[in-house]
């Protein structure tokens, strides 16, 4: 995503204007993040190929922590493998004035740790990601107009970030809307009555890892039909129909499969289905939906959200492998599109099993 800035004067002085980095922050993250610290990494032609995001953390006396000063080392690696050009610093911290010398501090430490990634462009504090609220730009490289055209402006009031062009597009691209707090995702996920029926007879069965079996075949079928049902409109399900999708998806061949739908045309519908399973499902069949959900928001970019349906998947069975991988796989800083691969395989897969999904029609992102 490129992010376009605009200039402004300072004084008598041509000046680029960060509102629009700092308002696009909720979009690129897919929530409002408070008590953080987001790192914006850059091409050389100022598009955005990265967004991390991680708990702003000082020590009593408002120095930089341990903990900090070894997680920039990790993200500026990172930031390098990437191909980045330049990184921009948002902190967003409630407990301090954007003033306070500790942000100006803790710049200058990202600034050393990244100094062979790029760099550190420029840093800005700000309260909340709210529109009015003040921030300050509280360092700046010298080769930040080099990057970006002027130096940056000192200080200035946030534009509304849910009407930001990098929250429009999200909202064009995904259909998704940028949600208020990280808490909200979790919500998302929170358990619900396992079906309508006056009578519940819910299953929980338990995980299928030997080899594939006759049964894989119309077990993957009932999933994708329960797709194909979803994109036409169709939102429940018998007590029966969720347990047969339960059986279904404990078979780690029909999960391995299914991860392909996240990148055709039915994405949306299969997203639905493996958010509505995940909060109705329990133990490995849990699991299994929350680690599809969290696979298909990885691919999209949505870090946040795919973090956590992993935490759900790793609470309804700790040792479901692939939820454990791919979670591995997200703290570590693996791109989107150096997983594409799963979904190579997952095609393949189904062609095996006798399903034919519509060809691929989305990419992994970044």
């Amino acid at each position: 995503m490129k992010i376009t800035l605009t200039a402004r004067l300072e004084g008598s002085e041509p000046v680029a204007d960060p509102d629009p980095l700092i308002a696009a922050v909720p979009a690129l993250l897919g929530f409002v993040p408070e008590q953080s610290i987001v790192l914006m990494c850059f091409d050389d032609r100022r598009q955005v190929i990265a967004t991390m995001r991680h708990d702003l953390q000082f020590t009593r006396g408002g120095r930089t922590s341990a903990s900090m000063r070894s997680l920039f080392e990790h993200l500026g690696g990172l930031a390098g493998s990437y191909g980045a050009c330049g990184i921009i610093a948002v902190m967003i911290d409630d407990r301090d004035e954007p003033t306070d010398e500790r942000y100006v501090r803790i710049s200058r430490d990202m600034a050393r740790e990244f100094a062979g990634t790029g760099g550190l462009a420029a840093a800005f504090a700000v309260g909340e990601l709210r529109a009015g609220a003040y921030w300050r730009t509280v360092w700046q490289a010298r080769g930040a107009a080099t990057v970006f055209g002027h130096e940056f402006a000192s200080d200035g009031t946030l534009s509304d970030p849910q009407a930001s062009p990098a929250a429009l597009h999200r909202a064009f691209e995904t259909g998704r809307v940028v949600l208020h707090s990280r808490s909200e995702i979790a919500a998302m996920m929170t358990p619900v009555e396992h079906c309508a029926d006056a009578v519940c007879s819910a299953t929980t069965p338990a995980a299928l890892r030997g080899p594939m079996s006759d049964a894989d075949a119309p077990r993957l079928a009932r999933v994708y039909e329960a797709v194909l049902e979803r994109a036409c409109g169709s939102t429940s399900f018998t007590c029966a129909q969720l347990n047969g999708l339960a059986e279904a998806l404990v078979s780690v061949h029909v999960r391995d499969a299914a991860i392909g739908l996240s990148m055709t045309v039915h994405r949306d519908a299969a997203q639905s289905l493996w958010l509505d399973l995940t909060r109705r499902l329990s133990g490995t069949p849990r699991a299994a939906a929350a680690t599809l959900l969290g696979h298909l928001h990885y691919m999209e970019g949505s870090g946040a959200f795919a973090a956590t349906a992993f935490d759900v998947a790793h609470e309804a069975d700790p040792s479901y492998g692939l939820a454990n991988l791919l979670d591995t796989a997200l703290m570590n800083g693996m791109r989107p599109q150096e997983l594409a691969g799963l979904a190579e395989l997952a095609f393949d897969l189904a062609h095996r099993l006798g399903v034919s999904f519509p060809p691929a029609t989305h990419r992994a992102a970044g």
